[in-house]
């Protein structure tokens, strides 16, 4: 590219007698300051999509912040034919952390906890609101699901946050109180955060009331709340018996399982797992139809037995 002295560009780019064309030198100073020049409007366009990203964004754990929550669950609500729900999710125990081990320790945990959400409810919206509260717009994975799909929901999101995590030497845990809100036809934002808000601090009465320290979450419904617990520590032990002395299971999809509550057992399948916990079909206590339920591993042993109806599905009897 031929770089022309102001006295040619008023000439149209033809040189006038008295002007004096650029040397080699000259040219080279140009160039590079038209280098120096692009780069500078390169750096200026990234830290414009950096800043770009820091206002949607957690610094701390990557996630969306509550600005861009609130800039995206509107149009997810009235445009998602999937049944969409809001969910608000609040850390017990969080702030001992911080007074005991440190605020490093703390945000580690957050981060910990940011990770397993992300990762349990994959490309769903998933916001840190501030502090140690989280909120998610979880989808129904097709439109002709049960009404009660957020059960699902609920169990493995607190069975991902459930495992103890290793924090700068020490072996920490964390427990959770959730409250959902299913959106229904409803695309009202802040009343689905005011339910969800409720329920979540209802959670939390109802596990400090209970004595209980596993994870609660309460669902607000137009028929009224529905309250659950997932604690491992706190499930009973299977019943005595030849079951008892099994070991606990290394579940897979569609593994024929007992569950082991209230001091009975019932035939069950297990739908997905991880290493603390599966999500079961099993039968109803009453044998009439079954249920799906969050079930620590503890709780779970091999059924050699077949179930007609249970095991039609399964691999295992293949």
């Amino acid at each position: 590219m031929r770089i022309l002295a102001p006295a040619a560009a008023d000439t149209g780019g033809v040189p006038s007698g008295n002007a004096q064309p650029r040397t080699g030198p000259d040219v080279a100073r140009l160039q590079a300051r038209i280098d120096q020049l692009a780069a500078h409007v390169q750096q200026l366009e990234q830290e414009r999509a950096s800043l770009r990203w820091m206002a949607g964004h957690d610094e701390l754990t990557g996630l969306a912040n509550r600005r861009l929550f609130h800039a995206l669950a509107p149009e997810l609500l009235r445009g998602d034919d999937c049944s969409p729900a809001v969910v608000i999710l609040d850390l017990n125990g969080f702030k001992p952390i911080n007074d005991t081990y440190g605020h490093d320790a703390g945000d580690e945990v957050l981060r910990v906890v940011a990770r397993r959400m992300a990762a349990c409810l994959g490309d769903h919206l998933v916001a840190r609101l501030g502090g140690d509260e989280f909120a998610a717009l979880p989808r129904a994975p097709h439109a002709d699901v049960p009404e009660t799909w957020w059960h699902e929901v609920a169990g493995l999101l607190s069975a991902a946050i459930a495992p103890p995590m290793e924090v700068r030497g020490h072996t920490l845990s964390v427990t959770a109180s959730i409250g959902i809100v299913p959106a229904g036809r409803s695309a009202d934002l802040l009343d689905l955060l005011r339910r969800a808000d409720r329920a979540m601090f209802s959670a939390k009465r109802h596990a400090k009331a209970t004595g209980r320290t596993g994870i609660t979450w309460v669902v607000s419904t137009e028929s009224g709340d529905h309250t659950e617990t997932y604690g491992p520590a706190a499930t009973p032990a299977p019943p005595p018996g030849p079951a008892a002395a099994e070991p606990a299971v290394a579940c897979r999809p569609g593994d024929p399982v007992w569950v082991h509550r209230s001091g009975a057992r019932r035939a069950g399948v297990v739908e997905s797992a991880c290493e603390w916990a599966a999500l079961v079909r099993y039968r109803c206590p009453n044998g009439a139809g079954t249920m799906v339920d969050t079930i620590p591993t503890n709780c779970l042993t091999i059924r050699a037995e077949a179930d007609p109806y249970l095991d039609q599905g399964s691999s295992a009897y293949r």
